[in-house]
């Protein structure tokens, strides 16, 4: 049987009917945009608790995948999920460590919003239906582990970020943009950018400015769109190439 989105669980919205009209519309903006533009690469997602995006995603791949009358030039679209199935790790890190998120509501303790037994299971079965056998990899563990053994190897045109933690997203954002896996055009949906009272001192809204600086002008970012109350999009520019050889 058919898994659906309404049947698991969204970590951000008690309505799962408010929550798939809120990442529906992003998600598919980003995706008419991706494909729009004619932007290679592949979907990243890193975290994905009950799978709630990742089955969205999932079905916005099959789906444009087969829009090829409307989309003239598309592209492969293999889905990368990361995620330790275990919850947060314990925050050592001295930014996440007096965040909002962990010091004042402690939400973001150690293994909280750990998915469910059979998660992984699961997503790899409705993968398979909904993709296919080929289209897509699960790989389990912590980031600073996962990226490490099983590292991304290919472009990445939309990556969505559920990190939550400051460290977290750092592990991803200096993966993506030390390896220049991003190319011109692409898009960082930012799941948890307002969370910590938007308070730029901490979580993905500091790791963001931190990381970019660290790609010495190769990389800068602007903004996509926002949804919820917690998420914003952005578009990712190579300044360090040109986007015409000749020029």
């Amino acid at each position: 049987m058919t898994r659906s989105v309404d049947q698991v669980e969204n970590a951000t919205y008690g309505s799962i009917r408010r929550a798939t009209e809120i990442y529906g519309e992003a998600f598919r903006l980003t995706f008419e945009y991706v494909y729009g533009s004619h932007i290679p690469g592949a979907v990243a997602e890193f975290g994905c608790f009950e799978g709630f995006s990742s089955l969205l995603l999932a079905d916005l791949i099959a789906e444009f995948r087969d829009e090829t009358e409307f989309y003239a030039r598309t592209f492969p679209r293999h889905f990368h999920v990361y995620d330790s199935f275990e919850g947060f790790p314990k925050s050592t890190n001295a930014v996440d460590t007096v965040s909002y998120e962990v010091a004042d509501s402690g939400y973001w303790r150690e293994h909280e919003d750990a998915s469910p037994p059979g998660t992984e299971e699961m997503l790899r079965r409705e993968f398979t239906r909904r993709i296919g056998e080929s289209g897509w990899t699960i790989v389990r563990g912590m980031y600073a582990d996962s990226l490490r053994s099983t590292p991304l190897a290919e472009p990445v045109a939309i990556a969505n970020l559920d990190c939550d933690l400051y460290a977290s997203t750092v592990e991803v954002l200096d993966h993506l943009l030390g390896r220049r896996l991003l190319p011109d055009g692409a898009v960082l949906l930012m799941d948890d950018y307002n969370c910590n009272r938007a308070n730029p001192r901490f979580g993905m809204r500091r790791a963001m400015r931190e990381c970019f600086a660290r790609t010495d002008g190769f990389y800068e970012f602007d903004e996509f769109l926002r949804y919820g109350w917690h998420g914003r999009a952005f578009f990712v520019h190579r300044l360090g190439d040109s986007p015409n050889p000749d020029a």
